[in-house]
């Protein structure tokens, strides 16, 4: 792992480079992945960047970093798989969750919502790969708008876009999963109008392996960790 001034510079030097992927009026945005980070090296990374996003794959772990940050001008995401007796306690305290992957969940969050009043912002998942290595929705239009159908009367949860993960394989090879989730936003943004609850703005997809990739097919926001801290030691 850097030190702190590297990892300061490692995630300046990246988000200065995200205007040359800029399509329309939307610039990417960075995620910052902390995950198995020192709250302590959390809480001085948020004191010199200027609004960073901060993502977490496990709800314990977002929650005591969010507790010992206190208020803060960090936005923090919820990127992970999310189990449905967690969901509840990360709601009010995340900003966007990338992960929604099944009805069981999209459910719960509209139970929880509901009950504290609240809109819920979320992205679907979509398995892009289907080796059997990660979770989220069939990549198919028709299999995507089914999902939409299903949560279109939830008033309190609201999809902003889709994630995915690519295969950790060489990153040129994984342009063609990219290309294809690209197109399935893309379908999916011209028909958002027939659901209640759909607004995509969101394509999050590339991490440190890939994330060039990911931006030359028109992500609008990448997760990075090792690019930014570098390897675990």
């Amino acid at each position: 792992m850097f030190g702190e001034k590297r990892i300061v510079h490692n995630y300046q030097r990246i988000l200065s480079m995200l205007s040359q992927y800029t399509r329309g009026e939307q610039n990417p945005q960075l995620v910052m992945v902390t995950k198995n980070q020192p709250i302590e090296l959390v809480l001085q990374l948020i004191k010199h960047l200027n609004y960073p996003i901060i993502g977490e794959n496990r709800v314990q772990e977002a929650l005591n970093k969010i507790e010992a940050c206190g208020e803060t001008e960090a936005q923090w995401h919820f990127i992970g798989h999310l189990q449905r007796n967690k969901v509840k306690k990360i709601l009010g305290k995340i900003s966007l969750i990338h992960s929604l992957d099944r009805f069981a969940i999209a459910k719960e969050i509209e139970k929880q919502a509901s009950r504290r009043n609240i809109t819920v912002e979320c992205l679907l998942q979509i398995d892009i790969c289907q080796d059997g290595s990660k979770f989220g929705i069939y990549p198919s239009e028709d299999a995507i708008k089914e999902f939409l159908d299903k949560i279109n009367p939830f008033s309190h949860l609201k999809i902003k876009g889709l994630m995915t993960i690519a295969p950790y394989i060489p990153p040129e090879e994984t342009r063609i999963y990219f290309k294809q989730l690209r197109s399935l936003y893309e379908k999916i943004r011209k028909e958002e109008a027939l659901f209640s609850n759909v607004e995509m703005k969101t394509l999050s997809m590339g991490m440190s392996n890939d994330y060039i990739i990911a931006l030359e097919e028109g992500s609008t926001m990448i997760r990075l960790g090792t690019a930014i801290f570098g390897e675990s030691d």
